[in-house]
């Protein structure tokens, strides 16, 4: 059987049906390969971005920590104590600047499932790029036993 398939192989046509049905089966291998890339690619970019929220977080937290300190440091310079007035002065600065911090690093964090999300979609569609190159290459299959039935026949 190997040799009747190596015979059918030697002809002209057999070799021009071997290779349509190699070259859409190469190129879903190689669209799956690149999507792989894009994949790694993706995750990497998507670690950074979650790296970068959380920097951003930690970073807006001790600016917070670092203007209160100053507030707290001016109002005792002028003689001011601690009271009402002062505290809601705090309270509303650590309003604002936790909103802030939140929403800074709810935008990192949505970055970074976007890339994230890119990887995947990327490598569903390479899927279907190998699956396509696959079935693409079924008819000249055909041709290659059809080819090889009529030597043997």
């Amino acid at each position: 059987m190997g040799a009747a398939l190596l015979a059918t192989l030697g002809t002209a046509s057999g070799a021009a049906t071997a290779f349509q049905v190699a070259a859409p089966v190469l190129g879903g291998i190689s669209a799956f390969s690149e999507a792989q890339g894009e994949k790694k690619l993706a995750e990497t970019n998507a670690y950074i971005g979650r790296t970068r929220a959380m920097q951003t977080n930690v970073s807006a937290r001790e600016s917070l920590n670092s203007e209160l300190g100053s507030l707290r440091a001016t109002f005792a310079t002028n003689n001011q104590r601690p009271g009402v007035g002062t505290d809601s002065v705090f309270r509303e600065l650590r309003q604002v600047r936790s909103r802030e911090r939140r929403i800074e690093f709810g935008n990192d964090m949505a970055a970074a499932a976007d890339f994230r999300m890119r990887g995947q979609n990327a490598l569903s569609a390479r899927r279907g790029a190998l699956l396509g190159g696959l079935i693409k290459s079924g008819p000249s299959l055909f041709d290659l036993y059809q080819l090889r039935k009529k030597q043997n026949g």
